[in-house]
């Protein structure tokens, strides 16, 4: 089995790490510097979500203008209808007022990048749907339902930039939905042929129900050829604003939800998927650590050793720069090792920048990989990835 089980003591202190930290994506010192000047503000009254477009110097302009239903038309720089395209989708956001970016700063690690450079220096369309005051919930679980039901402990509801939270008769959709159709909308003329998503902690979910509802609903051109799981997160138990989809007489999980559409893509459209484990965030008890998905993805656990063994926050979060850093580098050498000597295998380890048909050689349940070199430094350049028997 490919998970990684720790003793209690360690699941004990890192519940209370956690405690303090209270926080998914967790505020951490990576933004201490980041580029949010440079991201669309709402007004302490309004709600602005959906999709935005960046250029190489880490601009954003909305694509979808969710009060009329039209697509925007963006310069080329940001978006264009040619090339190769991926949306990424953020997590839990509590207490947040400021939304992510690609800018990695930080002086203690002596690091400062915009983490997207190289995708749009490589011709690539970098979108991010931002539903982040949807996600803005003290209790993670509020944050997940809405990903999936409108009808879930705090509806629809949304929190401004006062702090207070307000509801619309029209939010009757679930996240999931709006992206969906936002997503099927912008997309519908890009003629590359290489679509990709990547969802980060409980973004995860979003990925897979968003790449799962362009399939259902005739949109088979823009299933995505890949699909990046970034330390994803599952809360645990049955939820009743699931129902019962496969009828065997109990409400739902997310993880099993997320699992069964993964593996309808896996198998109807040969999609890609990558699990980038960072942290111990399904060990602490809350989360559904959906073993049984792990044998249809390429696994890839990543040792952040330049955080605090116990930085669980931090590992968690920064496990989305790695990623998209990751696409300026040649791939992880893949090795094994043998009596303390490693060997390569001549074959690429997992990153943005390898190949979709190396990905799709590596899924199943024959091998993980497991970082074992570049554990001491931010930049993935040097990463090294060992290849281990599931």
């Amino acid at each position: 089995m490919k998970s990684l089980k720790l003793p209690i003591g360690i699941i004990c202190l890192l519940l209370f790490v956690t405690s303090c930290t209270k926080n998914d994506q967790f505020k951490p010192f990576e933004e201490e510097n980041s580029n949010q000047q440079s991201i669309a503000k709402r007004a302490a009254t309004g709600l602005d979500y959906g999709l935005y477009w960046f250029d190489g110097n880490g601009q954003s302009l909305s694509g979808f203008n969710h009060s009329t239903g039209q697509v925007e038309n963006v310069p080329s720089n940001y978006y264009s209808n040619h090339k190769p395209t991926i949306i990424h989708f953020h997590g839990w956001q509590p207490n947040s007022d400021e939304r992510e970016s690609f800018q990695l700063t930080n002086s203690s690690l002596n690091v400062d990048v915009n983490t997207m450079e190289a995708w749009k220096a490589q011709g690539w369309n970098v979108g991010v749907f931002y539903w982040d005051q949807f996600a803005n919930e003290a209790e993670v679980k509020d944050a997940e339902a809405k990903i999936w039901s409108a009808n879930g402990p705090r509806g629809m509801r949304y929190r401004k930039s006062d702090g207070s939270y307000a509801n619309s008769s029209s939010l009757n959709v679930s996240v999931s939905q709006m992206a969906f159709e936002q997503v099927a909308a912008v997309l519908q003329n890009n003629s590359s042929g290489n679509f990709r998503l990547s969802g980060h902690s409980l973004g995860n979910q979003l990925a897979l129900n968003v790449a799962h509802l362009l399939d259902e609903n005739g949109h088979s051109q823009l299933v995505p050829k890949r699909i990046e799981l970034l330390d994803p997160f599952w809360s645990k138990s049955a939820k009743s604003y699931l129902g019962d989809e496969n009828g065997d007489g109990n409400d739902d999980w997310t993880g099993e939800r997320c699992r069964w559409y993964g593996r309808e893509l896996i198998n109807n459209h040969n999609t890609a998927v990558t699990w980038y484990r960072s942290s111990a965030i399904l060990d602490l008890g809350i989360g559904d650590q959906n073993t049984s998905f792990e044998s249809d993805v390429a696994l890839v656990q990543l040792r952040l050793w330049y955080l605090n063994g116990f930085d669980i926050a931090n590992k968690h979060v920064y496990v989305r720069h790695h990623y998209f850093w990751s696409m300026a580098f040649d791939p992880p050498v893949e090795c094994t090792i043998s009596w303390w000597q490693r060997k390569s295998t001549g074959k690429d380890g997992a990153s943005a920048s390898t190949s979709d048909s190396r990905i799709r050689e590596m899924m199943g349940d024959r091998y993980l990989w497991d970082q074992v070199e570049g554990r001491y430094t931010v930049s993935p350049q040097d990463d090294w990835s060992e290849r281990k028997s599931y």
